[in-house]
């Protein structure tokens, strides 16, 4: 078999990648920002890139699509964008990124369960062991940067970590039903519409516009909002959609679940920080279960 012949799964290693960059930027530099106003931005934003990448791929700014893709689609935005995203961003600022996505390593199983029942995609032996390795391996990669703390932030935090992963399953599974004979740019940009009037309706009833100024008057905000639209969104978003479109949602989930795994040469090359000898063992298993999903 051809490279070409795992192109949706390199298609989600890589959003994978343009995901943990963004993820490191948005904790660093994005403390104090409302994480709303953050996903309003990246999305909005986000969608105007898109709708110019669709515009100079086919010439149209309108995606081609039926009423049944585009109600599923929106569907899929609101819950995995609107909701999912704003979740994760405020565990991001609350947990720290490390946290976070232990909690978010729980997704490739949901998905997985629920890609099985809901669109009966069949969950092969090795796919089932891989995907157990691969989380596994994630959450030693984590479990041991996690401290016991009683803090009312860390309380909220959980909270939005458990409704983000929640949001990511939901979002996946509704992507996939809907883009079936749609193109990843396509169903990217309709999923960043409903994306956007989701985040735009939340802003309102929490009376939180207020936090998009100081964004937009800030260097570091400029630079998380900067992040966020062309790896975040742009890059990461429209890898994922090719990934869900060309190979099965269990597979895509846990290969864009490779976060917390490709931090560690990140962390080490750009912030220099040590990987531990736990951290190279949870490695070595993620990849081992991730080597499975392409036997």
């Amino acid at each position: 078999m051809t490279v070409l012949s795992y192109l949706g799964e390199l298609a989600a290693i890589l959003a994978a990648l343009t995901w943990t960059i963004n993820s490191l930027v948005i904790e660093k530099l994005g403390r104090g920002f409302s994480s709303w106003a953050i996903n309003f931005l990246g999305k909005s934003l986000g969608l105007l890139g898109v709708s110019l990448l669709a515009f100079t791929l086919s010439g149209s700014i309108l995606p081609g699509a039926d009423a049944r893709q585009w109600a599923l689609l929106l569907l899929s935005g609101v819950i995995g964008f609107s909701l999912g995203d704003g979740f994760l961003f405020t565990a991001f600022q609350r947990l720290g990124a490390k946290r976070t996505l232990l909690i978010f390593s729980a997704n490739p199983i949901i998905t997985a369960i629920l890609g099985w029942f809901l669109l009966g995609e069949s969950l092969r032996p090795m796919t089932i062991l891989g995907t157990l390795l691969a989380v596994t391996g994630i959450m030693i990669v984590i479990l041991g940067d996690v401290p016991n703390s009683g803090r009312k932030g860390d309380i909220a935090g959980l909270i939005s970590a458990l409704l983000a992963t929640l949001g990511q399953s939901a979002g996946m599974l509704l992507s996939k039903s809907g883009m079936q004979g749609l193109d990843a740019v396509s169903a990217a940009q309709i999923r960043l519409v409903g994306g956007t009037l989701g985040i735009m309706l939340i802003l309102s009833v929490m009376k939180k516009w207020g936090g998009v100024r100081p964004i937009l008057h800030s260097p570091n905000g400029r630079k998380v909002i900067s992040a966020n639209v062309f790896l975040g969104t742009l890059i990461g978003m429209v890898l994922s959609m090719l990934a869900i479109k060309m190979t099965r949602v269990a597979v895509a989930s846990i290969l864009t679940s490779l976060m917390p795994v490709m931090i560690l040469p990140v962390s080490a090359v750009f912030m220099k920080e040590k990987i531990t000898l736990r951290e190279t063992a949870g490695a070595v298993i993620t990849v081992l279960g991730v080597s499975l999903l392409f036997v």
